[in-house]
């Protein structure tokens, strides 16, 4: 009785150490590593004042910025914590900004106290 369960007991550890195995993915079905690019283009800027900030979207009353086809107005922005973390960012701040056009929108690159 007793060599039965031992011989059941190393069997089971026989088995739990094997694992799953080894991986038997090709070269050419093995995962490639994420690659994250930043925005390309060219880049704009302007000043203007922080109308509200909601957590890494920024709205900004500014000037305009004709290169980038931009009006003078009211624009939302999107951005990154790294720009947020070295600017002014309570509504009712002058700011400078630099920002490039991503899609149909705006992403800031630079911000500034003014």
């Amino acid at each position: 009785m007793k060599i039965n369960m031992m011989i059941a007991v190393v069997a089971c550890g026989l088995v739990t150490a094997c694992g799953p195995g080894a991986n038997t993915k090709s070269s050419n079905q093995a995962e490639k590593p994420a690659v994250l690019t930043a925005p390309t283009g060219p880049e704009y800027d302007s000043t203007g004042v922080v109308a509200a900030v909601d957590g890494q979207t920024l709205t900004l009353d500014h000037e305009g910025a004709s290169a980038a086809q931009l009006a003078p107005g009211r624009t939302v922005f999107k951005t990154y914590a790294d720009v947020l973390a070295e600017a002014p960012i309570k509504p009712g701040d002058r700011v400078a900004l630099k920002f490039m056009k991503v899609g149909q929108g705006y992403q800031l690159t630079e911000l500034r106290a003014r």
